[in-house]
């Protein structure tokens, strides 16, 4: 992926009432309504390509621009590494997502479509899904996937090779570890946690360290699920605690920022518990126990202070309810918006201030679309339509 750095200086008259000038091929806006003044205004760009763009203003007189300083800001999404620009985003489950700071866009990784598993990276720029990558890290669902705003990478651990396995010997669990330079993917050779999928990872911007907890694999023929919590400090994995939440897979995780907090809530045998890690120890939020969830996703809106918990599996069935966590107690705050469903992920958009969703499945259908949280409700932005998933063991 190539950042666009453009910068040109355009000596124009420019009209507040109308915040509208055409220059050569593209429509120039200004939205002066989040914004004070000129000087800290912001003008986006909408061109040809649908590439967004914001400018900023340099000079103002008496209500009218002298000079405008054009400099795209969000990312022109290039399609290298195996991926052809024909290529679309169809539907997916089981995969993983995450907020590229430096790139600005949300990335998606691997997970499965109605018929295999992938290995493929797309990014969300708030207009379309564009192909990455389609060369790195093997196919897998399930892998723990964040963003490491120290080093700017996108970091990748572990996962399953398939979906549901029909044998033991089908589900083959990983413990390689992956990063994304916005270019190209690279693989970290070091000594890592034992092999495992659906493990819950986030990341602790306050201590730099990357949180891996629990996850699951199949032993012998049986499963085996993991109660430890390691860190990664962008050289080495530690073992930091046995202790803390019972051994389970699929629970949502997130940091909130605010409080310093890694967060976890649910997971396998229809957990209800919230936990909270401070770098030292577990503590148990007693006064947040809520319904029982496995699968549901969660991701920290920072610009509203809020967690922001989706969907899961419950006894009764999937649901596609929407929560937020203010450090002592979960608010259900939608009952609409996505259908229910699990196996979904959700990443926050720092650049433009939404949570984003796409995929899951709902037991039978695997879906493509992509949702929006603004703070308040659900946009539904993007759509392909959902496909009976194929039973043939991926």
């Amino acid at each position: 992926m190539k950042k666009c750095h453009l910068f040109i200086i355009v000596f124009i008259l420019f009209s507040l009432s109308t915040g509208r000038i055409t220059l050569g091929q593209g429509i120039y806006e200004h939205n002066p309504a989040n914004y004070k003044t000129w000087i800290s205004g912001v003008i986006s760009i909408r061109t040809p390509n649908s590439i967004s763009a914001k400018t900023e203003v340099v000079q103002d007189f008496d209500g009218m621009v002298s000079a405008i300083v054009l400099n795209t800001t969000a990312p022109i999404l290039n399609a290298p590494n195996g991926c052809s620009e024909t290529d679309s985003l169809t539907v997916r489950n089981a995969h993983a997502m995450a907020y590229d700071q430096n790139q600005r866009v949300v990335l998606l990784f691997g997970g499965a479509n109605e018929r295999q598993v992938l290995a493929d990276l797309w990014a969300w720029n708030g207009e379309r899904w564009r192909c990455l990558s389609d060369g790195g890290p093997p196919p897998r669902t399930f892998p723990a996937f964040a963003y490491n705003s120290a080093t700017t990478r996108l970091i990748l651990f572990g996962g399953n090779r398939v979906l549901f396995g029909t044998a033991e010997d089908t589900n083959t669990f990983l413990n390689d570890m992956w990063s994304w330079d916005g270019q190209a993917w690279h693989q970290i050779h070091t000594t890592t946690p034992p092999a495992r999928a659906e493990a819950s990872m986030g990341y602790d911007s306050g201590r730099q360290r990357l949180v891996l907890f629990g996850g699951h694999r199949i032993k012998d023929g049986e499963r085996v699920r993991f109660g430890d919590t390691w860190e990664w400090d962008g050289q080495q994995w530690e073992q930091k605690s046995t202790d803390g939440p019972s051994p389970r897979n699929g629970a949502a995780m997130a940091y909130d920022s605010h409080r310093k907090r890694i967060v976890l809530f649910g997971g396998s045998g229809n957990s209800a518990e919230t936990w909270e890690w401070d770098g030292q120890d577990w503590e148990l939020i007693k006064s947040a126990e809520g319904d029982p969830r496995f699968n549901s996703t969660m991701a920290y809106d920072a610009g509203r202070h809020a967690l922001i918990r989706f969907g899961g599996w419950t006894k009764q069935g999937r649901v596609g309810d929407t929560w937020k966590y203010d450090g002592t107690q979960w608010m259900r705050v939608a009952n609409d918006g996505p259908a229910g469903r699990n196996h979904t992920s959700i990443a926050y958009d720092s650049r433009r201030k939404v949570i984003v969703l796409f995929g899951g499945h709902d037991g039978e259908r695997v879906f493509g679309d992509t949702w929006e949280w603004n703070g308040n409700r659900w946009s539904h932005r993007a759509e392909t339509a959902p496909r009976l998933r194929v039973d043939n063991g991926h």
